[in-house]
């Protein structure tokens, strides 16, 4: 992203807001951005990664000010907010799932939130007012992407693909599903559980691992 950070912004806050689905660089890798709360524009990312609406995908938040007004947060979830900003999603129950179209909302009402130390993907978040979807760009079930020239030739049909770089290849996101007790860990991944137990004093069960 040669250009300033503002002026990625605005372009990308553009197409969002016509419905449009971008392809943009993320702490892990590349991801595609739609409107959460708009279910036209979450099917169209399940369209294009020929995913079905049966697998939910996680959003990005801008705030843990923000998780707190919209989840269902005890004081065993605060502990993992503490973490935050970090590769790390967390499940949570959503105070009114309607909220959010299907693909998003999961059967038990859990939606998996991330807040990024990237600065996109927040900033978006922060200029379009709402969640944006936070899920690799890739077709499902393949290798995420880290370079925007792969991004093209394997998901053409975007509207729009913010050159990044090629990006570090690091792990996605550790998920944990704070809905259930004990909370489970869904997929290993860039934070080792083991930072997660000592940092937050909680056990964890390793349930298995999803897909982005």
């Amino acid at each position: 992203m040669a250009r300033g950070l503002e002026d990625v912004v605005g372009e990308v806050v553009e197409v969002l807001e016509a419905g449009g689905v971008v392809a943009i660089p993320t702490d892990t890798c590349y991801g595609l951005a739609a409107d959460a709360t708009r279910p036209e524009c979450v099917s169209r990312v399940f369209e294009l990664k020929r995913r079905s609406l049966s697998k939910p995908i996680s959003i990005f938040v801008d705030s843990v000010e923000f998780v707190l007004e919209e989840f269902e947060v005890d004081e065993i979830a605060e502990r993992f907010l503490r973490l935050l900003p970090a590769r790390l999603t967390l499940v949570l129950l959503a105070k009114k799932p309607g909220k959010y179209p299907a693909g998003i909302v999961g059967r038990s009402g859990g939606v998996g939130v991330r807040l990024s130390p990237h600065p996109l993907p927040t900033k978006l978040v922060e200029r379009l007012g709402r969640p944006i979807t936070a899920t690799s760009a890739n077709i499902s079930g393949r290798a995420p992407l880290y370079d925007p020239r792969d991004v093209e030739r394997e998901l053409p049909g975007v509207d729009l693909v913010v050159d990044g770089g090629l990006l570090e290849r690091v792990p996605t996101s550790t998920v944990v599903d704070l809905t259930v007790r004990p909370p489970a860990v869904l997929r290993a991944g860039a934070v080792p559980v083991e930072y997660l137990e000592r940092k937050t004093g909680v056990k964890l069960v390793v349930a298995g691992r999803g897909g982005d």
